[in-house]
């Protein structure tokens, strides 16, 4: 039998693997995965916040490995080095969402880690809350597409007019 780090090690190989087949794959709605056959899969899991970076970042524990995760499809103000406008607030925002000790659903889009090896996933909380939308939704995270992970980008973009127009967060404090 294998031991956990090593299954979980295989799992997220297989998982980086299957996101970064770019153009052979795409993900749709649910974190289902078609392939060119029609044939779809869920690529996604569950695992625990062990703590918040900031409001994109967070560490999150799966299968006894510690995964640095940058939520796809947002962007909010930086907490380090210098504190940008809205820094804590988005920062204290994804705490509400995502506490530290909850457990969380995961899917990946089609690129699986960025430059700086971190894990490019979406998150929901047991709430059923799409977490990288409500982000946007409430004025604490502009959207950005960075691509080719697009999965919820019209979704996203929709958000941002909307609290944007509406003047919620950051829009109306920085």
């Amino acid at each position: 039998m294998l031991s956990a780090p090593f299954r979980a090690t295989a799992t997220l190989a297989v998982l980086a693997l299957v996101g970064s087949l770019d153009g052979c794959l795409a993900v749709s709605d649910g974190g289902e995965t078609t392939n060119l056959e029609g044939e779809t899969s869920t690529v996604e899991g569950t695992g625990t916040i062990t703590s918040i970076v900031d409001g994109d970042t967070v560490r999150l524990e799966v299968d006894g490995v510690e995964l640095r995760v940058r939520l796809i499809g947002i962007d909010t103000p930086e907490v380090h080095p210098e504190l940008e406008c809205w820094g804590d607030e988005a920062t204290a925002a994804l705490e509400q969402l995502a506490p530290v000790g909850s457990r969380v659903q995961y899917s990946y889009d089609r690129d699986p880690r960025d430059p700086y090896d971190r894990e490019l996933l979406y998150l929901t909380n047991t709430d059923g809350t799409f977490i990288n939308l409500a982000m946007v939704e409430n004025g604490d995270a502009e959207a950005v597409l960075f691509e080719p992970n697009d999965a919820y980008w019209p979704e996203l973009q929709a958000a941002q007019r909307e609290a944007r127009g509406a003047g919620l967060g950051l829009w109306a404090s920085c």
